[in-house]
């Protein structure tokens, strides 16, 4: 259970999406509305309780361990037929980026008198690559 947590795309998109709320909350609070200033806490704790269940984990699941790397763990590229769905994921991913970064730039020049706007952004194009990867994925299952 806890190891589809980590390899869920949608478990990245919400640590994004509250990751980029309390940075909103705490660099800008002067600009940022009050019930959205959130305590680090709310996100770092649970962060510590998956942190600190993966030994416990990997006791009780020796053949099937949760590994730290670099390599996101949404890649189950275990077989060609995944190699492949993670292959049409990270391009449809890729013309995502290639296509919103010119229109981030514009929008970031456009609306510059927004301080947090391009965090916005940002949170915006990581929530939308993890859930245009989870779509792929599912579309395949």
């Amino acid at each position: 259970m806890l190891k589809k947590i980590f390899q869920s795309p949608l478990f990245n998109c919400v640590l994004i999406a509250a990751l980029g709320i309390i940075m909103l909350g705490e660099h800008y609070a002067s600009d940022m509305p009050s019930w959205l200033t959130i305590d680090p806490m709310v996100l770092g704790v649970p962060i510590l309780i998956l942190i600190a269940i993966i030994p416990i984990y990997n006791k009780k699941n020796p053949k099937d361990k949760i590994k730290p790397t670099l390599i996101p763990m949404e890649f189950k590229e275990e077989d060609e037929g995944l190699q492949w769905i993670t292959f049409k994921a990270t391009r449809k991913v890729y013309i995502f980026f290639a296509t919103f970064i010119p229109i981030a730039i514009a929008l970031i020049a456009y609306f510059n008198h927004i301080p947090y706007f391009s965090i916005i952004l940002l949170i915006f194009m990581g929530v939308v690559q993890y859930i245009l990867f989870w779509f792929e994925l599912r579309k395949h299952r």
